[in-house]
C-alpha cells in the first residue's frame, strides 16, 4: 500500500482497489504555473480529480470569452494529459459562472451551464441535465459519495456593500434554492455511503472573514447542519475552494465533527488572506499556489489529508482523523 505517497485505499471483503483523490481551485489557464501544477496532479496519476470552482476565469459577463477560455483549458495538453488518465468531476464558482459574486440574476447562466457541462463532459444521459443549475451527485466507490453543490444558480443576490465591508447577513435569502435543497435531502435520506464528499464553491465553516461564505445565509448553513444531524449522514467532509488559500478546518456539530478542506490557489494563491482570524483551523493555512489530496485507508479506519505545491511536494499533512464507521 503506498500510503506514504497519499494513495486512497478502499478495502472490501472480497475486492480491494486503491484510489486517489486530488482536488483543487482557483486557475488561470494562462498562468506560468498552470501547466507546472496539472502536470504535477497528473504525474502522481489519481483515479479522480475535483473541480471546486474558478475552473477557469472568464471576463466578467462575457460569455464568448468563459467558453474560449474553457476550450483551451481542455485543448492543453497538460490537461489531456490528465483526463486520460483520471476521472474529472466538478462544480462552478463564480468567475466560471461568469461574473464576481454572481447568483441567479445573472443573465447568462444557461449558456454558462451548458460550457461547464461540456467542459466536464457530463454524459447526455446524466439526470443533471433535466435539472436547472449545475448540482450532481457520484458514487466514486462504493463507500464514497460525492455531492456537488451549486452555489451560484440559485443564490440570493447580494446587498451592495463597500468593498471593504462584510457583507450584512441575508436572513431571507437562499444559496441553494428550494429545488436543489429537496434533491440534497433525498441524497442524505437514501445514501448508504459511509463517507460524503459535499462540493461547495463556497467555504462553509471559517465564520469570520469578509468574503463569500455560508454564513452570509446564516438560515442556509442551520439548514445544511440540521440536514446533516437528521440524517445522521456518515464522516461528512466539505471540500471548498474560492479563498486563494488553503486550510483544514474542523467543528463539532454534535453528532459527529464536520471538516472543510479548503483548496484553492492553484495558480491564484494570496498570503495576505492567512491573516484571517478562524476558530475552527486546524494548522496553518497555506498562502502559495498548491492543490490538496485525500486519503483513506478503510482498514485502519482512518483519513489523510495533505496540501502539495505546483511541484508536487508536501506543504503541510494532517495527522491520522479516525473515520466514524
Amino acid at each position: 500500500m503506498r500510503f506514504f505517497t497519499f494513495v486512497f485505499c478502499i478495502v472490501w471483503s472480497n475486492f480491494s482497489m486503491s484510489q486517489s483523490i486530488a482536488f483543487g481551485s482557483c486557475h488561470k489557464v494562462n498562468h506560468p504555473d498552470s501547466d507546472v501544477i496539472l502536470t504535477s496532479i497528473a504525474d502522481k496519476n489519481p483515479d479522480v480529480f475535483i473541480w471546486l470552482g474558478d475552473i477557469v476565469y472568464g471576463k466578467d459577463g462575457n460569455p464568448k470569452d468563459l467558453s474560449k477560455r474553457f476550450d483551451q483549458l481542455k485543448s492543453k495538453k497538460t490537461y489531456q494529459k490528465l483526463i486520460q488518465t483520471t476521472s474529472i468531476y466538478g462544480v462552478w464558482d463564480d468567475h466560471d459562472y461568469g461574473l464576481n459574486n454572481a447568483g441567479r440574476d445573472y443573465k447568462h447562466k444557461k449558456r454558462s451551464r451548458a460550457d461547464l457541462f461540456s467542459f466536464l463532459n457530463v454524459p447526455k444521459n446524466n439526470p443533471a441535465h433535466q435539472r436547472t443549475g449545475a448540482y450532481q451527485s457520484y458514487d466514486i466507490s462504493p463507500d464514497v459519495k460525492l455531492i456537488l453543490l451549486d452555489n451560484r444558480y440559485f443564490k440570493s443576490e447580494y446587498t451592495p456593500k463597500a468593498y471593504n465591508d462584510p457583507y450584512p447577513p441575508d436572513y431571507e435569502g437562499t444559496i441553494l434554492g428550494e429545488q436543489q435543497w429537496e434533491w440534497l435531502e433525498n441524497i442524505f435520506k437514501n445514501s448508504t455511503a459511509n463517507v460524503h464528499l459535499i462540493a461547495s464553491g463556497i467555504q462553509v465553516l471559517s465564520p469570520n472573514h469578509r468574503f463569500e461564505k455560508w454564513l452570509n445565509y446564516p438560515n442556509e448553513y442551520s439548514r445544511l447542519i440540521g440536514l446533516l444531524q437528521t440524517y445522521t449522514v456518515k464522516n461528512p467532509i466539505v471540500l471548498s475552494g474560492d479563498r486563494h488559500m488553503s486550510e483544514l478546518s474542523k467543528k463539532d456539530i454534535d453528532y459527529t465533527n464536520l471538516y472543510d478542506i479548503t483548496s484553492s490557489g492553484m495558480t491564484e494563491a494570496l498570503r495576505i488572506n492567512l491573516l484571517e482570524n478562524n476558530p475552527y483551523r486546524l494548522g496553518k493555512a497555506v498562502g502559495v499556489n498548491n492543490y490538496a489530496f485525500l486519503s483513506i485507508d478503510w482498514e485502519n479506519k482512518s483519513l489523510h489529508i495533505s496540501f502539495h505545491d505546483i511541484n508536487g511536494k508536501v506543504i503541510t499533512a494532517f495527522p491520522l482523523i479516525s473515520l466514524e464507521i
